[in-house]
């Protein structure tokens, strides 16, 4: 039977892995160059656009004191975080401008790890412009698959009737193609920028020059861009959108942070206030490849689709001063959640405190059992181990609740982040065995995974409000996405929304009443896969990809039906099915408010698919660093082992653990089906699986404990009858 058994369930993890590569990969028969631009119309919002660019500017520089022109210009502008991140951990002043130019991730090469000078610009007789360096930097980006098109924005202000200008050796950059050759009307600085050079062209490009963090001259090189910048302000001709952003980290390779945009403009279209942008679905935030689709934007020009970003917006918020503080919040909590994952290591502490315990707890209880210690004493003893499985696997769902705290504010915002997770970690333990359902061994670790999954779920439906900033949920810093389920928080959500399901449906089964078993498990089941993937709510593939055969395996295997090849085949086609029904409907909508759903269909459609995988596959792969990484494989096999067959490792716990809670088997392959198919389907890879322990061990584990506190109390009392079952599930076994 377990034979039997371990080959289907493994055939799903590969059969919806191929099958997700084909999806991924296939493109459609459609043309296969992207349709040009538009030109510009005459219904556009303004005659010029003027992109200043400041690497390395932050909402900390922003006070009247050090630059009064920048402080001026937030009292009347709209005003957002800008995410620089492209390739690598920080952003490089020429990266920045590379992806301002192509509008999609780019990166330069470096020199011993360390930012290189911007490429030089050569400027002809004639009056051309090259970047002789771009054809070896355009080689070097074929290394990420993010495939930027360089010198796109400039390509396109152009087939729009509209020429650009290009100050600075940065603008020059951004608006040079592959083969280095720009057509923008070149200036070599600032200085030289005149009223009628700004009144030149539709679109100016002005590079003032990097702000290198910890620099000796990082304040003088600050207060002369800012001299700068209102010297720009006061020379723009009437009907001028003025940008001013900070495209990158300002020549470190040091500490990533958020950089500063502002956006003013004629009319009412940018007059305070916040940005917001699609990509971000977050007031006060957008990303760096928002900025190229946003300057062509007022023009009247519609953005190719080489330009992945989306066209910021103006969205409510406060102005000037308050807006300048609260936007500096944000980078604040950003760094603080960092500081706290990377250099105070707390998914190891998660890891490997409740491991250190459960050990001692495991070798304890084996000591009394050889001394021949009363059994009421090994009796609290479980009771302590089931206290430590349902406290870690609170952990996770308590980090989110941190976000209903301005915790950004406080002295030390680390030490305000660990202490309101620690404390929402003791009220929502404290809960877990404060019910009626604590006197069930599946009570209170069912009501932890239960209140996970019910939190993350109204997160993502109220907008993901929890999840920016916070231990499992969304990094600006990273950017991987700014809105829905995260990898990580979807490596979270899948196991608790899989154990708390598992809890009703087990419960009616052992009573007998299959009909309203099966109901809630489709409910479950339905509102789960429509929370993760839905569009407006978390917007994750993989994600689907993965409940879908969870969810399947914990259905047949609680109703008896029996797993085989064309049942495993079935489940990984209506996984497939039902993430590319979802990903089309997105599609169908506008594109400017489609979610990278509907942004990959539209892929398929261009052909361009195959960059996709490839990127996803390559960064899937190199998730695997350190010697930590190749053990979760192995640890996923012994687990598998453990589940199938408890005996032949001497997993002495599982099998009293299944007579007592008969649906834990099915829930256990559930949980380790879902994370074996999310590392299929997700670029994080092996980080996924590793997520999922944090709740899918120590949660079960609990519910181990609790079965043997059971016996051990039964002992003590002279009760040798067994336990009555929780439920016992027809055909289960």
């Amino acid at each position: 039977m377990t034979t039997r058994l371990a080959r289907p369930l493994l055939a799903v993890a590969a059969l919806l892995a191929a099958m997700a590569g084909v999806l991924l990969g296939t493109p459609a028969h459609a043309a296969s160059a992207a349709p040009a631009a538009s030109a510009a119309s005459d219904n556009r919002d303004a005659d010029h656009v003027v992109f200043v660019g400041i690497p390395g500017l932050r909402w900390s520089d922003v006070t009247p004191e050090r630059t009064p022109n920048l402080a001026g210009l937030t009292g009347h502008a709209s005003a957002a975080t800008l995410s620089v991140r492209t390739v690598e951990k920080t952003t490089c002043p020429a990266d920045g401008w590379l992806t301002v130019g192509s509008g999609a991730r780019s990166s330069a090469p470096r020199q011993d790890g360390a930012c290189a000078p911007l490429p030089a610009v050569a400027a002809g007789p004639d009056g051309t412009v090259t970047v002789p360096d771009l054809p070896r930097i355009a080689d070097f980006n074929t290394t990420y698959s993010y495939d930027p098109k360089f010198g796109t924005l400039a390509a396109t202000a152009a087939r729009g009737n509209q020429c650009v200008t290009a100050v600075g050796p940065g603008a020059a950059l951004a608006t040079a193609d592959a083969q280095g050759r720009s057509p923008a009307a070149y200036l070599p600085g600032a200085d030289a920028l005149d009223a009628a050079a700004l009144a030149r062209c539709g679109l100016t490009l002005v590079d003032l020059g990097a702000l290198t963090d910890g620099a000796p001259d990082r304040d003088a090189r600050l207060r002369a861009a800012d001299e700068a910048v209102g010297r720009i302000a006061g020379m723009l001709p009437e009907r001028t959108e003025l940008v001013v952003a900070g495209p990158g980290d300002g020549g470190t390779t040091g500490t990533p942070h958020l950089r500063t945009l502002l956006a003013t403009g004629p009319g009412t279209r940018f007059d305070g206030g916040y940005l917001t942008a699609p990509s971000t679905r977050y007031d006060g935030m957008a990303q760096l490849t928002d900025l190229a689709p946003s300057l062509l934007d007022p023009l009247g020009i519609d953005p190719p689709s080489e330009l992945v970003g989306s066209v910021v917006a103006r969205a409510s918020g406060p102005t000037g001063a308050a807006a300048v503080r609260d936007l500096n919040l944000i980078d604040v909590g950003a760094q603080a959640a960092r500081d706290v994952r990377e250099t105070y290591q707390f998914f190891t502490w998660l890891t490997v405190v409740p491991l250190v315990l459960f050990a001692a707890g495991i070798a304890a209880a084996a000591r009394m059992r050889k001394r021949g210690a009363p059994d009421a004493s090994r009796r609290k003893l479980y009771r302590a181990l089931q206290v430590v499985g349902v406290t870690a696997g609170t952990v996770p769902g308590a980090t989110f609740l941190v976000g209903l705290f301005p915790w950004e504010k406080a002295g030390s915002p680390e030490a305000a982040l660990v202490l309101l997770s620690l404390g929402w970690t003791a009220v929502l333990t404290a809960l877990a065995f404060a019910g009626p359902w604590r006197r069930s061994p599946y009570g209170p670790p069912g009501f932890a995974a239960a209140a996970t999954a019910l939190i993350l779920a109204a997160d993502v439906v109220t907008g993901s409000n929890l999840q920016m900033n916070t231990l499992f949920g969304l990094s600006p810093l990273v950017a991987g996405r700014f809105y829905g389920f995260g990898n990580v928080a979807w490596s979270v959500f899948g196991p608790a929304v899989l154990l708390a399901v598992a809890w009703p449906v087990g419960l009616r089964l052992g009573a007998g009443r299959r009909r309203a078993a099966l109901a809630v498990l489709a409910a479950g089941a339905l509102a789960a896969i429509v929370v993760d993937g839905w569009p407006a709510f978390g917007s994750d593939f993989g994600g689907v990809l993965a409940l879908v055969p969870g969810f399947a395996v914990l259905g047949l295997l609680l109703f008896g039906i029996r797993i085989s090849w064309g049942k495993a085949a079935l489940v990984a086609a209506g996984a497939v099915t039902t993430v590319a029904i979802i990903a089309v409907f997105d599609w169908m909508r506008p594109a400017a408010g489609r979610s990278h759903l509907g942004k990959f269909v539209q892929q398929v459609i261009d052909g361009d698919a195959g960059s996709v995988l490839h990127r996803k596959v390559a960064d899937n792969l190199s998730s695997f660093h350190g010697p930590i990484a190749y053990l979760i494989p192995v640890l996923y096999a012994v687990l598998l082992v453990a589940i199938l067959a408890p005996h032949r490792i001497r997993a002495t716990a599982l099998p009293p653990a299944y007579e007592r809670i008969p649906w834990l088997r099915a829930v256990l392959l559930a949980c380790w089906i879902a994370a074996a198919v999310g590392y299929a389907a997700n670029d994080s890879g092996i980080q996924i699986p590793s997520v999922a322990l944090l709740i899918g061990l120590p949660l079960p584990a609990a519910a181990l404990a609790a079965v043997a506190a059971e016996r051990a109390g039964r002992a003590s009392r002279g009760d040798g009858s067994p336990a009555r079952p929780q439920a016992q599930p027809q055909g289960a076994e």
